[in-house]
């Protein structure tokens, strides 16, 4: 379910679909959060975004210049040398990440969803500078598990450049999508697409 930011469009939600559009945009939200090294990608911003009714949609039309500009600015902002250490309050067992819907009343979960859709719009909206490593750090502290992110990125040479090619890098993955058909195009997976 596709939703804007209005909080009047959420509170005709029932109870059970308002659970469901916050596991939803957790599970999404946990997903980008859970990548590890070259899996990390600025793509995956799509995915968190599409959750958003006035979002754009995914490009299927690239120039691979475009794509190792933006590259080159998610390995020089997103990213860190080492691992923050684990909250003590950080709820480790998955199958509690989301105990916390059962005792919300339908007003808390209308709220908590509202709260879902704002953070989501934040990421997206940066407008006049790139979207670094705080900004997701920022996302993903909505997360009720307070788990953290492993922000660490291969070696320069190996994510930006040719060391690891032709089955990794930024410079393999656009040239493997050069051939695609736009019409199933699919940049959240090497190419060619079919």
């Amino acid at each position: 379910m596709i939703l804007s930011v209005d909080r009047a469009e959420i509170l005709r939600l029932s109870c059970n679909d308002c659970k469901t559009a916050i596991l939803e945009r957790r599970n999404s939200i946990r997903s980008s959060r859970d990548q590890r090294g070259d899996d990390r990608c600025f793509m995956d911003d799509w995915l968190l975004w599409k959750w958003l009714s006035d979002s754009p949609p995914e490009p299927t039309a690239f120039r691979i210049e475009w794509g190792m500009e933006q590259c080159a600015l998610f390995y020089e902002h997103r990213r860190m040398e080492q691992v923050d250490p684990v909250p003590k309050d950080a709820i480790l067992d998955s199958a509690h990440w989301d105990d916390d819907l059962e005792a919300m009343a339908l007003n808390q979960l209308h709220d908590e969803l509202v709260r879902i859709q704002e953070a989501l719009r934040a990421h997206r909206d940066i407008k006049d500078r790139p979207r670094t490593l705080k900004d997701d750090q920022v996302l993903y502290q909505i997360l009720p598990e307070k788990i953290l992110a492993d922000f660490r990125l291969p070696p320069k040479e190996e994510f930006l450049g040719e060391y690891r090619s032709p089955h990794a890098g930024c410079p393999a993955f656009w040239r493997s999508h050069s051939q695609c058909d736009t019409k199933c195009h699919n940049l959240h997976q090497w190419g060619p697409c079919k």
